[in-house]
């Protein structure tokens, strides 16, 4: 993924918390470091995404901050997203195919099948999501591999379009943060299934 570098040095968000005990395994709210990671760009593309959802995905990232909340325990893996585009949860039983009905919005909206299948270590210190689900006109597969690197969380995102052969990696790196306590916003932007996985 082309980027040009930014003009201020990356914003530490993790510094603004001193007294926030260190992470030692993924359980815990994390915010994405959007200045440190790879723009969403290639990912929204390989899925076969219009530009213009495209442009409001990556207005959206800089302007309201991206927040994931994960719970992991020995049966399940539970995500919180919040962020201006998404505001969901989702909850996976481990190591079981797990299939979901997910909205597709194109020349109206259909409904399609999302396979999942979600595997972690003993420690909760790595996460493997392995996903089939479907774009605006195919499929794709997902991987999505989130670790503890140091005490942020380090996140490689493969899709691969097996409708049209493009391919795309995004690496993104998440501080820790307190859980938010406060009243959740609503989205405001409506880009449909393609962004399941982000």
């Amino acid at each position: 993924v082309n980027q040009s570098p930014p003009t201020m040095p990356p914003k530490l968000t993790f510094q603004q918390y001193p007294n926030l005990p260190p992470r030692t395994n993924l359980n815990g709210a994390w915010r994405l470091e959007i200045h440190r990671s790879d723009s969403i760009r290639g990912y929204l593309g390989a899925m076969n995404c219009s530009e213009m959802a495209i442009e409001a995905m990556e207005k959206a990232e800089k302007e309201v901050e991206t927040v994931h909340i994960i719970t992991l325990t020995p049966q399940a893996y539970t995500i919180a997203k919040k962020s201006r585009v998404n505001n969901f949860k989702e909850t996976y039983r481990l190591n079981q195919r797990v299939v979901t009905t997910i909205a597709i919005t194109k020349d109206g909206m259909s409904t399609k099948e999302k396979t999942t299948y979600v595997t972690t270590d003993e420690g909760f210190t790595t996460i493997r999501i392995k996903s089939t689900m479907p774009t605006t006109n195919g499929i794709a597969e997902v991987s999505d591999t989130r670790r503890l690197e140091n005490g942020l969380l380090y996140q490689e995102l493969v899709l691969t379009n097996l409708s049209t052969g493009a391919s795309n990696l995004t690496k993104r790196w998440w501080h820790p943060i307190p859980t938010p306590v406060e009243p959740e916003p609503e989205p405001d932007i409506l880009m449909g299934a393609m962004l399941a996985a982000s």
